[in-house]
Order: structure tokens, then sequence, then C-alpha cells
């Protein structure tokens, strides 16, 4: 993690040195185009991958899987609707796993607010 933060200064860095390089004091003066630029690159060395985007990109996965099913069922072809029904599974599967901590977490935190409130 430690080498990611290291990998996002290091080009934020080098987005002041090419701002510095182009004899431009601040963003303030760069043109609308220079912004556009310059913000899709600041945008591009910052973005990391956040366990929501992970969930839905894997829900909508999951949601065009169901509908290709559908479709193989309504068409009578069972050789395709195991295959998509085997990897339906796995992206539940991995659904589930990635849901685990949160769900583990608010049962305990219920358990704890239970035993708290019955002494």
């Amino acid at each position: 993690m430690q080498h990611i933060k290291n990998r996002i200064a290091h080009g934020l860095g080098l987005l002041k040195t090419w701002l510095e390089k182009q004899e431009i004091p601040d963003y303030t003066q760069l043109s609308e185009q220079e912004k556009a630029t310059y913000d899709q690159w600041h945008a591009i060395l910052t973005k990391e991958l956040s366990l929501d985007d992970l969930k839905a990109f894997l829900a909508k996965q999951a949601a065009t899987l169901s509908k290709e099913l559908r479709e193989a069922v309504v068409k009578g072809d069972d050789r395709l609707a195991l295959r998509l029904v085997a990897r339906l599974d796995n992206y539940e599967a991995i659904v589930a796993m990635l849901d685990e901590p949160s769900r583990s977490r608010e049962v305990l935190i219920g358990n704890l607010e239970s035993l708290i409130s019955t002494k």
C-alpha cells in the first residue's frame, strides 16, 4: 500500500514539474483544454480501485450473466446455461467473500449492543 502512495506522490510531483517546465505558476493559469488534460492525468494518478468499485463491477457482470442465462434457458441451450450458471456462481461467491467482513462486523456490533443493553 505504501508503494502505491509513493507512486501517486511521485506522479503528482511530475505534474507539478510539468507545470513548472511550461512556466505556468499554477493550475488556474491553464487554458480550459489544458485543465481538462491536467484533470484527466490527475484522476489517473490518484484513482485507486475501491472495494465498492469492485462490488459494483461484479454486480454488473452478474446482471449480464443472469440475462444471458435467461436467454440460454429460453433457447433451450442447456450447455450454455450450465456454463453461465458456473460463471454466475463464481461471481456470487466472490461478492459473498467481499461482503463477509462487513456482515461479520455488523453481527458483532449487534451482539455487543445487545450485551450492553441487557446489563
